[in-house]
Formats: structure tokens, C-alpha cells, sequence
């Protein structure tokens, strides 16, 4: 069974890390790709905000009883299949889980320009995710 205040929970640290990375969207990139400080802040903040999403789905998907695939993107998939997210959204979200693992592994050079690129173009299907997963739970309320 769901436990709706773990759910709830997940959705308010993703509101809150979509928020402060929202607030360091205004930097110029110049200064983003000259300060290692704010990088790694950004980097930092991206990867909790990926993991509150993955963290979400571990939980729906166990709740439901299907069986885990042991992957983060597959967690994510599952709540694509149980129609809780869009199919474009759980798309975006699989491949932030990438993203993620590219940042928290440190695979390679970490390309500045594409984290201050999607520090700017993707915080959408975040919000996004967000709402399609409170719009879930609100409607198994009713």
C-alpha cells in the first residue's frame, strides 16, 4: 500500500530542490563556467532533486508489488506503466537518471555548458513530474 506522506514528502523535497536551483538560474553562464563553487552547487542540487524522484517511484513501484527491474530508470518506468506519469515525462526523467549518474560517478569531464543547460531548459519536466504524481495522489484521495 502507498504510504501517501512518504509520497507527499518525496514531492516537497523535489518542490524545494526545483526552487533553489530555480533561484541560480539567473547567473550569467560566464560566471556559472568560471565558478567551481556554484557548480558544484548546482551539480549537488540536481542530483538530490533526481534522486527524490527516483526515491519517490522506488517507493510507488514496491507499493504496488512490481517487482523492481534494479535500475534507477526502471523505477522511474514504472511509474510511467502504472499511468502515473506521461510517457513524455517519464522519458525526460529516465534520462535525467543518466544525467544524475554522470554527475554523481564523474564519468568523464563534467561539460559545464550542458549542466548550466539544463539547469535553464529542463527544470519544466521537474515541475512537471511533480504535478502529474500530486494530481495522482489527489485523485486516489477522491
Amino acid at each position: 500500500m502507498v504510504d501517501e506522506t512518504v509520497v507527499a514528502t518525496k514531492l516537497e523535497q523535489a518542490h524545494e530542490y526545483t526552487n533553489d536551483l530555480a533561484e541560480m538560474r539567473g547567473i550569467p553562464k560566464e560566471e556559472y563556467v568560471s565558478d567551481v563553487v556554484l557548480q558544484r552547487a548546482v551539480e549537488r542540487t540536481l542530483m538530490n532533486l533526481i534522486q527524490s524522484c527516483i526515491d519517490l517511484a522506488q517507493h510507488v513501484r514496491a507499493a504496488n508489488g512490481i517487482s523492481s527491474g534494479g535500475t534507477a530508470k526502471e523505477e522511474i518506468r514504472a511509474l510511467g506503466e502504472l499511468e502515473i506519469i506521461s510517457r513524455d515525462t517519464q522519458q525526460k526523467i529516465e534520462e535525467a537518471v543518466g544525467f544524475r549518474n554522470v554527475l554523481a560517478h564523474r564519468y568523464g569531464e563534467i561539460d559545464h555548458d550542458v549542466v548550466y543547460e539544463v539547469l535553464h531548459e529542463d527544470l519544466h519536466w521537474f515541475k512537471r513530474f511533480q504535478q502529474e504524481v500530486a494530481q495522482w495522489l489527489r485523485d486516489r484521495r477522491s
